[in-house]
C-alpha cells in the first residue's frame, strides 16, 4: 500500500461523467479523485459494460490507481477544482 496516498472506501460510479469518484488522504488532507471509465478499461484490458463490473474492475486495480495518482501528485497535475483525475 502506498503511504503518500490512501484511498478511501467511498467509491461511486458517476454514469453522467463516466467515471468513478472517490476521496483520498494526501499527506493528511482530503482530496477528491476520479478515474475515467476509459482509463479503467485500459488498466484492466477489458470493456466495462455495467455498474457492478466497473466497481469490481476498480477494486482489482486499486493499487495501480494509487501509483498513477501519486505520479499526478508529484507533477502537481490537479484539475481546476483541485481533484486528481486519471
Amino acid at each position: 500500500m502506498n503511504q503518500a496516498i490512501i484511498i478511501g472506501d467511498d467509491q461511486r460510479w458517476q454514469a453522467l461523467n463516466q467515471c468513478i469518484e472517490f476521496s483520498a488522504q494526501v499527506m493528511g488532507a482530503k482530496v477528491q479523485c476520479a478515474v475515467r471509465k476509459k482509463t479503467l478499461e485500459h488498466l484492466v484490458g477489458l470493456p466495462l459494460t455495467n455498474d457492478e463490473k466497473i466497481l469490481e474492475a476498480y477494486h482489482s486495480v486499486q493499487f495501480d490507481i494509487e501509483e498513477l495518482l501519486e505520479e499526478k501528485l508529484k507533477e502537481e497535475d490537479f484539475a481546476a477544482n483541485g481533484a486528481l483525475i486519471l
